[in-house]
């Protein structure tokens, strides 16, 4: 039974333990932005991460400059793509709840057209990159309670995310062995966990990851100071 967690998703995640040539891994994002001529999407990051109004997230940061890093890719490739196709083809390519066999067609896609998927998502960014460059490079910080509001969701996202993969590894390892000894009949499976939320005030019903991107349910939020 063939193992499929390495794709896309997990090179994105690995470039933090990752060093390119002599810089400091908290430079990947000065190399990619120089490699796929980013200036105007690196003139942003700033005042996204920073602003009073409809701030993003460093996780929305990172998936902002790693759709930027596809469109150019395909565009290299003369591909043209229409508007909003970028952001479904790296939703189809990163997201956890995209099926096994449709991030397969993406990814054929792609390559049919010209571009190296591998390439590029060894050049995605995870919010950890994003992050490092902000702070250490660039020297900017912001409201100490978003920063800390911001972190505890990342941090909370990955725990999430790392239990869920976790479960998929334990979940194949045991089935191959129930069917390499027959002690069941199996062929070939491909194993999904899917985490959903129902909240039983407002009926809100959502994967526990539309939950935390959508900033909660529709109940109100708590007052901590009543």
């Amino acid at each position: 039974m063939q193992v499929r967690l390495r794709d896309v998703r997990t090179m994105a995640q690995s470039d933090a333990k990752s060093v390119e040539g002599d810089r400091d891994p908290s430079c990947k994002l000065d190399r990619v932005i120089d490699e796929y001529e980013l200036d105007r999407v690196a003139e942003n990051l700033q005042e996204y991460w920073t602003r009073e109004n409809e701030r993003y997230s460093l996780r929305g940061l990172a998936d902002h400059v790693n759709q930027a890093i596809l469109r150019t890719a395909m565009e290299r490739e003369g591909l043209n793509p229409l508007d909003g196709e970028v952001e479904n083809t790296y939703r189809l390519l990163t997201d956890d709840e995209v099926s096994q066999g449709v991030r397969t067609q993406a990814h054929s896609r792609l390559d049919r057209g010209g571009v190296d998927v591998d390439a590029i998502g060894g050049d995605f960014v995870s919010y950890q990159t994003v992050n490092r460059h902000l702070k250490e490079c660039l020297g900017v910080e912001r409201a100490s309670t978003e920063r800390s509001d911001s972190d505890r969701i990342d941090s909370g996202a990955q725990r999430i995310a790392a239990l869920r993969n976790r479960t998929v590894a334990v979940t194949e390892n045991t089935l191959d062995q129930l069917g390499s000894t027959g002690a069941i009949a199996l062929g070939d499976p491909d194993v999904y966990v899917d985490i959903t939320v129902t909240c039983a005030d407002c009926g809100t019903h959502a994967t526990v990851q539309e939950l935390i991107d959508e900033g909660g349910c529709e109940c109100e939020p708590i007052d901590e100071d009543s």
